[in-house]
This record gives C-alpha cells, sequence and structure tokens, in this order.
C-alpha cells in the first residue's frame, strides 16, 4: 500500500480544526487505497493533543500512523500580523527536523479533504522546490496594492506564479541540497505581511511546480474572483470548473465555520465533522449559528482588504 507522508504545523490555538483536518485527510485515503505517514509539529502546549489524535487516525485506518514533534517556536519572535500567529511559520523547520524524509505534503490546518490525493502526491518534482495552488495575491489589483511594500522588489516578475502555501508538497531533498533554510531563517526576521508564505515565494520562484485549483480552493474567495482567475490568465477554464465542481481540499483561509457557521462552503466542513461521532463534540455549534461575523464596518475593512490584496 503506497504512504502519503503529510504534516500539520500547529500551536495551541489548532488543537480541535486539526483532529478535524487530520480526519478528512486519514478518510479521504483510505478510501483510495492509500495510507497516511501523519507528522504533527507544534508547540509543546499544544502536545495535548496527541492521545486525542491518534485515536482519530487509528479508527479511520489501521495502517496509518502519527508522529508527534513537540518543539519550542524556534520562530517565536517572528512576525505577526492578520490574526495570524506565529505558528504558522513552523513549517520552515522541516528540513532540518524530518533529516530522512524526500517529500511531504504540508496543510494548513484549517482544511477539509474531501478526494483523492494520489495524483498531488506523485506530482513530478525532480528540479522543483514545491508544487502549490496560484493565490489570489496575483489578481491584478491586488497585486497592484501589494506592490507599495517595502520588500516587494523581490517578488518582481512573480505575478501569475504567486502561490498559496496552504497546502504544499516540499520536496526536501531539494530544499536541503540549495540550503534554504538559512535564507528562510533571515526571512522569517523581516516584517513580511503574508509571513512565511511571502519566503516561500521569494525562495522558491522558478522551482514551482502549479496544482490545479481544486488542490486549494479557497473558501473565502468569492466565484467573481475566481472568475478572474480565467480572464487574467491564472488558471483555465477547465481548472476552474473542476475547483468549483469538485474540489479535493477546502481551504478556510479567512472566517472559520466552527467559529462562524455561516461561512463559505462551510456546511460542507460543519456536514462532515457532524457526521463524525468522534469529532462533533469538539466544536460549539451552537455559538457558530449564533455569530454572524464582525460588524458592519469591520466587515466593510475586511472588503477592502479582500478587493486590494489582505487575504492569503
Amino acid at each position: 500500500m503506497e504512504t502519503i507522508k503529510a504534516v500539520f504545523c500547529f500551536d495551541e490555538n489548532l488543537i480541535a480544526p486539526v483532529q478535524a483536518a487530520a480526519a478528512s485527510l486519514v478518510e479521504s485515503c483510505a478510501r483510495d487505497s492509500l495510507s497516511c505517514e501523519i507528522h504533527c509539529v507544534c508547540t509543546p502546549e499544544a502536545g495535548s493533543v496527541e492521545t486525542s489524535l491518534r485515536q482519530v487516525v487509528a479508527v479511520r485506518d489501521e495502517n496509518s500512523t502519527l508522529i508527534m514533534h513537540g518543539i519550542e517556536n524556534p520562530y517565536a519572535s517572528s512576525y505577526e500580523v492578520r490574526g495570524i500567529s506565529t505558528g504558522t511559520y513552523l513549517r520552515l523547520a522541516l528540513p532540518e527536523l524530518l533529516p530522512e524524509t524526500e517529500r511531504i505534503l504540508y496543510m494548513d490546518a484549517d482544511i477539509l479533504v474531501r478526494g483523492s490525493l494520489r495524483a498531488l502526491w506523485e506530482t513530478p518534482m525532480e528540479g522543483k522546490l514545491l508544487a502549490a495552488v496560484k493565490g489570489s495575491v496575483n489578481l491584478s489589483d491586488k497585486w497592484e496594492w501589494n506592490s507599495g511594500r517595502d520588500y516587494w522588489h523581490l517578488l518582481e516578475g512573480q505575478r501569475g506564479s504567486y502561490i498559496n502555501a496552504g497546502v504544499t508538497l516540499l520536496n526536501l531533498t531539494e530544499i536541503r541540497r540549495r540550503g534554504l533554510k538559512k535564507t528562510w531563517d533571515e526571512l522569517a526576521r523581516q516584517k513580511l505581511y503574508y509571513q512565511d508564505q511571502d519566503i516561500l515565494n521569494i525562495t522558491c520562484k522558478g522551482a514551482t511546480y502549479f496544482l490545479p485549483l481544486k488542490y486549494n480552493r479557497l473558501a473565502y474567495m468569492p466565484l467573481e474572483e475566481y472568475h478572474r482567475f480565467v480572464e487574467e490568465g491564472i488558471c483555465t477554464q477547465e481548472e476552474y470548473r473542476q475547483a468549483m465542481e469538485s474540489p479535493v481540499i477546502i481551504h478556510y483561509a479567512g472566517d472559520k465555520p466552527w467559529k462562524r457557521y455561516d461561512t463559505n462552503l462551510g456546511n460542507l466542513w460543519w456536514e462532515y465533522v457532524n457526521s463524525q461521532p468522534d469529532l462533533a463534540g469538539l466544536f460549539d455549534e451552537k455559538k457558530a449559528r449564533r455569530y454572524h461575523g464582525p460588524s458592519l464596518a469591520s466587515r466593510a475593512a475586511r472588503k477592502i482588504r479582500r478587493i486590494f490584496g489582505g487575504e492569503t
């Protein structure tokens, strides 16, 4: 049986969501006759989830395994912005933390796997550092809005090739060969608006394999923005159709369904969680249903950020 090696990096703020993400991953792989070797890189405070996570994995596939890596966050003093903690930088530790691993599938904890990952896992990576889906920052107005950042010159010529790093197949062998870890650590000390996502885009340009949109359907992106992906040549019409009709991975960047029930595509997340007896009790559905989002002023500000680049 083929094994997919995957990793979640998180702190104590995501110990419940990561269980739902891991469950959907193992279940989807098991349906496709794939097993999982799941690595969890987390802060010591988040290590309390280990027993629960082992049960989540075991009840879904006896051939899948869980390996915990509890570490003090070496990036704890890195830049925080947009409510995203420094736990997001933990993926930068993977080349050294997993020295024997050749490739690994990184996923944010706010994802839901709904389809086969076999083709994604078998992506040809020779000479490539990573494989990922293009992000919304590529849209012309968002790129223009971001171009005023004092470090944006490091991304010159990359519009149309900027990736969303929430789902990333990492070629750890090539990353180590090129010695990128030192550069990553240097960049992690800078104030980059998209944090470690910017770091990956800056250091991996020209060595990225672009995955179809269906492997990272961004829930916060309205249909009109995905239409613009086609209009601006960021993706094909067929890639758009697949992502809209049958997304393999839904990524809840932005609003989280466990906090706000009416989040776009949040019904799919809740349908899955409520169908799993060991997950349903982790989340307060009544509270999520009561919360209808931020104030009108906050919504207006959020809309402006979406239009001009403030979402990842």
